[in-house]
């Protein structure tokens, strides 16, 4: 049996030694293979469409183009590469500017290597990454994104019964085939409900509606009724 293709990514932050340890922690999973480091968002975007890769990790804060100008030009670009925003900062703006984007992770740099690795591997899967300490931020903190969230989580009251099911699921970054795996459900029929979530919720990706369930409480075991309440208190 051949083993899997890896999942090839390209690293972008300003500092060397930050890319030296992050090359060594995401190099040292067999299932990721690092193509190229950036040193700024300008070579980030020029090696996303040299290498082609699947994931970019991207930091926010570089010269010549920051990594949420590199975000907005990869996406302008129609590319096919998933992005994991990776940051020492969690802050409102940095974070309602990179969902507006609909990057498909956000993780801090303090989090565990296994945190980082697991973050790509779950992005690869189609899943989503969010760092517990940025949900936490999130569910304490406002930031400026916060009337479209309520807008959104009023739009989620007429999420049916199986779509709260996969809500919860994509917000604890789970990838269709795993949530597939939980529902009983095929992964075509997983892609489906996520697609009509994404449109009910009118977010662009998996990260924004995570956002919108973890803000909206919908993490804690619940009944489905019990979701819609704590939806609805949440959004008024």
């Amino acid at each position: 049996m051949t083993d899997p293709t890896p999942i090839r990514v390209v690293l972008a932050d300003d500092d060397a030694l930050i890319r030296a340890g992050l090359s060594t922690i995401v190099g040292a999973d067999p299932a990721i293979e690092v193509v190229a480091e950036a040193g700024d968002g300008r070579e980030a975007v020029t090696l996303v469409g040299l290498y082609r890769p699947d994931i970019v990790l991207m930091d926010i804060r570089m010269p010549r183009l920051n990594g949420l100008e590199a975000i907005a030009e990869l996406r302008s670009l129609r590319t096919a590469v998933r992005i994991i925003v990776l940051t020492t900062f969690a802050d409102d703006e940095y974070l309602d500017r990179a969902l507006e984007l609909g990057v498909d992770g956000y993780l801090v740099k303090s989090s565990a290597p296994a945190d980082i690795t697991g973050g790509i591997r779950s992005v690869s899967a189609g899943g989503a990454a969010l760092s517990p300490m940025v949900a936490r931020w999130i569910m304490t903190h406002g930031g400026r994104g916060i009337a479209a969230h309520r807008i959104a989580a009023h739009r989620a009251e007429s999420l049916t019964d199986r779509q709260l099911d996969v809500l919860r699921r994509m917000a604890q970054g789970d990838s269709n085939a795993e949530i597939g795996r939980h529902l009983y459900l095929s992964e075509a029929t997983v892609k489906g409900y996520v697609s009509e979530i994404l449109i009910r919720l009118g977010v662009a990706g998996r990260v924004q509606a995570a956002v919108i369930a973890h803000e909206a409480g919908l993490l804690y075991p619940q009944t489905a009724e019990a979701d819609r309440d704590r939806v609805r208190n949440w959004s008024r």
